[in-house]
Parts: structure tokens; sequence; C-alpha cells
């Protein structure tokens, strides 16, 4: 199994390049040639930049959490960098269930995420992937000793 550590640079990467995606697929219009995801795989019928711009896309705003439009209103991939960058380097620094909190928030992301592919008959190679990392980095932290902290008399 895969540690902790290695999936969540893998997910921090996948995140990042879903951000560039967005990022590229936003501003399309101002280029010369068409932009072409290496997650856009027609031959199945496969693309990330479509499923980026639906309204799921933006979960925070789509369930009316934030603003749409607001600086809070982060695509999904901006959330996704978070959550693996706190695994990276702030997880060893908080008590377990605060990891596990957050490996549970960002894993019930992927099963609505997950569903509504599902439902719509997307196919995103890239949101699979995180999706599947997603799960097993809940898995490996369910795995990992709690850490209890001493109440004090």
């Amino acid at each position: 199994m895969p540690s902790t550590q290695t999936l969540a640079f893998v997910g921090l990467v996948l995140a990042g390049y879903a951000i560039y995606v967005e990022y590229r697929h936003h501003n399309e219009a101002e280029e010369e040639t068409p932009f072409l995801a290496l997650c856009d795989i027609e031959v199945i019928g496969a693309s990330c930049s479509k499923t980026f711009a639906l309204p799921q896309g933006k979960l925070l705003s789509y369930f009316g959490l934030v603003d749409h439009g607001s600086i809070l209103d982060l695509p999904n991939a901006a959330l996704g960098m978070a959550y693996y960058i706190f695994l990276l380097v702030g997880a060893k620094a908080v008590p377990s269930n605060i990891v596990l909190l957050a490996s549970v928030v960002a894993m019930s992301f992927s099963v609505y995420l997950a569903y509504s592919l599902t439902v719509l008959s997307e196919l995103c190679i890239l949101c699979w992937s995180t999706h599947v990392i997603n799960g097993i980095l809940l898995w490996n932290t369910l795995r990992q000793p709690k850490i209890h902290l001493k109440k004090n008399a």
C-alpha cells in the first residue's frame, strides 16, 4: 500500500494539473490554438476539461456555502491541493482526529463527485484518480495508531 506521503504528493500534482487545465480552459478564447489537456482523450470519451466546467466543479458555491464568484468560490482542485498540502506538511503536527476529519470530508466530496460523474455519464480520468487516492488516504488514516492526548487532572 502506498504511503500517505506518496499519495498526498501524487494528489497534489494531479490537483495542480487540474487547476492548470481549468485555467487554460477558461482562457481558451484568448489563445491562438485550442488547448487539449492530457486527460481529454476523445477515443474513450474522457474529458476532464468538460467535467471541470460543470457546476459541481466548485462544490462550495454549488452547495451555497459561499457566493458564486466570490473569492472563496474555489475549484474543487484547489480544495484538493489544500488537503494534500495539509497531509504533506501539517498532518504530523495536529491530533489524529483532525487528520481523520479532513480525510472523511475529502472522501465525502469524492463520493458525491463520483456519484455525479456516474449520473452525468462523464468520464474524467483525472477525477477518478483523485477519488481513488482519497479513498486510499482515508484507509491509511484509519489504519494509523491513534494519538491520545492526556487530560489534565
